[in-house]
């Protein structure tokens, strides 16, 4: 399989104008949506997506009233946040993450396996998700399209098909080793997902989970040794998932795995400025804040009705290449990755 980029310069241009545009908020949707209130409830505290999200508003000269609270990754904070919505009553509910989404807006009921399987916990108002790596295979919703529920949303993860297409883009790649926190219900779905088409493409995939300590979160101290048993099984690229824990120790991880000469390939933007990644295809995540705000817009206003605004993944991502690491491994892309990829790191 190649990678074969959807857009030229100019088509990419003018998608990004387009995407804008779509953006830009007429006067009478301004007034619908001025003084609603947005509860925000986030999986680690505020990130480049909210700020893509309160800048649609602010540039269109619209004040929405936001609370925000966060669980620090911790979901037992959940029911408090829950009855705190419920007493409140919000006109939107905005959920950050799997794990966050799955405590509030649930499964979609007819997916899910038995009445403690994630139930919705909030049916009396619109949820709008953001950041949902996998919204269907974590069974959130049927399909990409209107739910017919009281939720609607956004992905940041291109399919992994697409992820892959990338890498062979980069150089030849037959065997890959991924490394995850077997806790992290989004990570578990994309190393599903990435092995199974490892599968069907006789591509390898090498499969690493980070070991739990004591008190069951994934363990730091366990990662220098995974890097070096994930390397001496002599893959060409270390995958690096939509995964909380990875993006969090990711330059540490890269840095490790680089030693190794080991390059790595990361699924998120954050993931990618943050390590010593090679490089990925990614969202903006100030792009993906933007898009989840065009879908508050439509609820705030009152234009659709949140069972039929579509879920959607992010229209536009970026191919973005570390040049520093790429010289720091002497692992040089091909002259027609220029076309269109993003250079970074010079």
């Amino acid at each position: 399989m190649r990678f074969v980029p959807c857009f030229s310069r100019r088509e990419l241009l003018a998608g990004s104008l387009a995407f804008a545009a779509a953006g830009s908020m007429p006067a009478r949707v301004r007034a619908d949506a001025a003084g609603k209130s947005v509860f925000m409830v986030l999986w680690r505290g505020e990130t480049e997506v909210e700020e893509g999200f309160r800048a649609h508003f602010a540039e269109a000269g619209v004040s929405i009233d936001i609370t925000v609270r966060s669980l620090d990754r911790d979901v037992t904070r959940l029911p408090s946040i829950i009855e705190e919505i419920q007493r409140v009553e919000p006109d939107l509910v905005y959920t950050w993450g799997t794990s966050v989404t799955l405590g509030i807006a649930g499964r979609d009921p007819e997916l899910a396996e038995g009445p403690d399987d994630y139930p919705p916990m909030v049916l009396d108002r619109p949820v709008l998700f953001t950041m949902v790596s996998q919204p269907v295979r974590s069974r959130i919703v049927k399909s990409f399209g209107p739910t017919g529920r009281n939720v609607t949303g956004v992905s940041h993860i291109v399919p992994v098909e697409t992820q892959v297409s990338a890498m062979l883009a980069y150089m030849p790649v037959d065997r890959i080793a991924v490394i995850f926190t077997p806790t992290e219900t989004n990570s578990v779905l994309a190393v599903e997902q990435l092995a199974a088409f490892g599968d069907r493409e006789g591509n390898r995939v090498d499969e690493f989970p980070v070991p739990l300590d004591s008190e069951g979160n994934p363990s730091r101290q366990a990662l220098p040794e995974l890097i070096d048993k994930a390397a001496d099984g002599g893959p060409q690229f270390l995958y690096l998932g939509p995964d909380s824990f990875i993006g969090e120790h990711a330059k540490y991880i890269t840095g490790l795995a680089n030693d190794r000469r080991l390059p790595s390939f990361a699924s998120t933007e954050r993931m990618l400025a943050s390590s010593d990644a090679l490089y990925g295809l990614v969202a903006p995540y100030r792009k993906v804040g933007r898009f989840t705000a065009e879908k508050a817009e439509q609820v705030l206003c009152g234009e659709k009705a949140v069972s039929d605004i579509p879920v959607e993944v992010m229209p536009e991502f970026s191919y973005q290449i570390r040049a520093d690491v790429a010289q720091s491994l002497n692992i040089l892309p091909n002259l027609s990755l220029l076309d269109y990829a993003e250079i970074i790191g010079q």
